[in-house]
């Protein structure tokens, strides 16, 4: 045997054959041989290398596997080879990715699990270059805000705010002011921990201060924004609160003082729109002509042809009707030759819709016919069959509803065609239009915009309870809009819709209804879980009021909100509640007509 086992002709041999060699060798190897086979066994299995063994042998690629290793190599979970065989380090890195987005942790592969993993990719792909765009226009924002020496200190010289946590937070409430409010929403601000939410909150408070005629102070809040981004568009917010308390002046230096074209033309044609409202027609002139000005220098040909047609609109409602019809043909002779592929509707929307706006609404469907998306379709439709109902046409207006294929659209448009023909006196064919506006909304699947077209419908049908000519009918009708209003899914639209049907209510006479109603709508606003979306609500209900001259109306829904906010422990809610209670209280101090300037300081009532 040990000759056998030395000799290297028998070397590569089974060990099988050399056992039964060593048997056929007779005694002379005897016991030895049988004691020594498991030992021979053992060494002849060895795998040399030249021969792999069959467990050893290397499986055939996997496509499967070669994609959920790549993903997994992506999101840095796997290390091994990207060679499409399943391996132990594989199945790992499958069951921590399992752990880590807490499925089921087995191990196994499935193309499921590949197809999401993928999908994982492709959305940290598309958030990783978000991120570089977003770190891009932070850096152009902050240098053209410091080539302009009146914003350049808007970017340097920032200092950490810190709030006074000593301060008496209940001070304010016992003598409300428009200072002491945004004081307080100010100061809840300092004490929002995340940066894009603290900014977000001085975004607000500046426009209230804008409002209350505080310029250094909203200049000194927009100092405060961590994102030159947003400092940019505080700007531009600014600008339209202050032409929006008639500071003119100061509207359009603050409008010059913008480096980013875009957000420019935004304040400038938001400042022209106001100024417009105002009856400023010759101003609003001169601020449209600027506009025009402004967009010369416009890369973007869509944005350009949306600001011109936006003009042409300024310029009409200011009586330049022969400027307005130029610019109009200017720009759609340029949208069509310089304009190709999907944003050709696009393009002509804007004009089609400037069309209607401006009551060229042949015009408007002729240009109309050449656009093929709904998308772009739709708002141009809304316009001009809202248009043809004000203008007492309303087999036209209801011509054109019908081809708006968006049905919480059309229903919302029905209903304002409705309302727009009990104004003219014809309740019959108003009832029936309803009635059509609600077979529309049945329609509708998606339960918010279900909700938002029966709210839209049911403050029309509220609308036409309260006119003179439904006097004997209105106790019907206004049972009719509040029935439709209860079956408003989310709480807060509910609330709001009952809440202005009530007033309309009141408007008409109907004290006693209107309280029966405002018990449902205090019963909807408990059901809303947001307390900052119940000051939101309140907010605006009380602005209506004031605009409408309902000044005990108004108070009685601010001090709702008041209330409301004053249970808001979150700093980021806080200062958004009281930012936005300072602005409502503006509008209740003086309605929409100017700021308080020094006034600010005085007790509110």
């Amino acid at each position: 045997m040990p000759f056998i086992k030395a000799n290297p002709v028998y070397r590569h041999f089974p060990a099988g054959f050399l056992v039964g060699l060593a048997l056929l060798a007779g005694t002379a190897f005897g016991e030895k041989a049988y004691g020594a086979s498991a030992a021979m066994i053992e060494i002849a299995a060895r795998p040399t290398g030249e021969i792999p063994a069959p467990d050893a042998r290397p499986e055939k690629a996997d496509n499967l596997v070669l994609r959920v290793q790549k993903a997994l190599s992506t999101l840095g979970i796997y290390r091994g080879p990207v060679d499409g065989r399943m391996s132990q380090t594989t199945r790992a890195a499958i069951r921590n990715y399992q752990a880590t987005t807490g499925m089921k942790v087995t191990g196994r592969l499935n193309k499921k699990l590949v197809e999401e993993l993928e999908n994982s990719i492709q959305v940290r792909l598309l958030l990783n270059r978000l991120d570089k765009v977003r770190i891009e226009n932070m850096s152009a924002a902050r240098d053209a805000l410091l080539r302009h020496p009146a914003t350049r200190d808007l970017v340097t010289g920032k200092k950490e705010d810190i709030a006074d946590p000593t301060r008496d937070k209940t001070a304010c409430l016992e003598n409300i002011t428009v200072r002491c409010l945004l004081t307080e929403a100010l100061e809840s601000a300092k004490a929002v921990f995340k940066a894009e939410l603290r900014d977000w909150a001085l975004g607000e408070i500046l426009v209230a201060q804008a409002r209350a005629g505080l310029g250094p102070d909203a200049m000194n809040t927009a100092s405060r924004i961590k994102d030159p981004r947003l400092i940019i568009v505080a700007l531009r917010d600014i600008a339209e609160a202050q032409a929006a308390s008639e500071f003119n002046d100061q509207a359009l230096a603050t409008a010059d003082i913008i480096s980013e074209p875009v957000k420019q033309s935004e304040a400038l044609a938001a400042i022209a729109d106001i100024q417009v409202q105002r009856g400023n027609l010759n101003a609003a002139k001169t601020t449209a002509a600027r506009l025009l000005k402004n967009l010369e220098n416009f890369d973007d040909q869509l944005l350009r042809i949306s600001f011109q047609a936006r003009a042409a609109v300024i310029l009409a409602h200011a009586k330049d009707t022969t400027q307005a019809g130029e610019i109009l043909k200017e720009t759609e002779a340029f949208a069509r030759k310089a304009v190709r592929g999907n944003n050709l509707g696009v393009a002509l929307r804007h004009v089609a819709k400037a069309l209607a706006e401006t009551e060229q609404l042949a015009q408007a469907m002729t240009v109309l016919s050449d656009v093929t998306e709904n998308s772009n379709r739709t708002p141009v439709l809304i316009t001009a069959a809202t248009k043809q109902a004000q203008a007492g046409d309303a087999a036209a207006a209801l011509a054109t509803a019908n081809t708006i294929e968006e049905v919480r659209f059309r229903a919302v448009v029905l209903g304002q065609i409705a309302l727009t023909q009990a104004e003219n006196g014809n309740l019959a064919d108003a009832e029936i239009t309803l009635n059509r506006a609600l077979a529309a909304i049945k329609k509708i699947k998606l339960p918010y915009a279900r909700s938002y077209a029966v709210s839209r419908v049911a403050l029309a049908t509220a609308g036409i309870g309260k006119l003179s000519d439904s006097k004997t009918r209105s106790p019907e009708i206004f049972q009719k809009a509040i029935e439709s209003a209860e079956e408003i899914d989310d709480n807060q639209l509910r609330a709001h819709t009952l809440w202005a049907i009530a007033a309309e209510q009141i408007r008409a006479g109907d004290d006693r209804g209107a309280q029966r109603t405002k018990a449902r709508a205090n019963r909807a606003s408990g059901k809303i879980k947001s307390t900052l979306s119940r000051v939101w609500m309140f907010s605006d209900i009380a602005a209506r009021h004031a605009a409408e001259g309902e000044e005990v109306a108004a108070w009685a829904a601010f001090d709702h909100g008041l209330s409301v906010a004053r249970s808001i422990d979150n700093a980021w809610g806080r200062a958004r509640a009281f930012g936005r209670l300072a602005a409502t209280l503006i509008e209740l101090v003086n309605p929409g007509k100017a700021g308080l300037g020094n006034t600010a300081n005085g007790d509110a009532r």
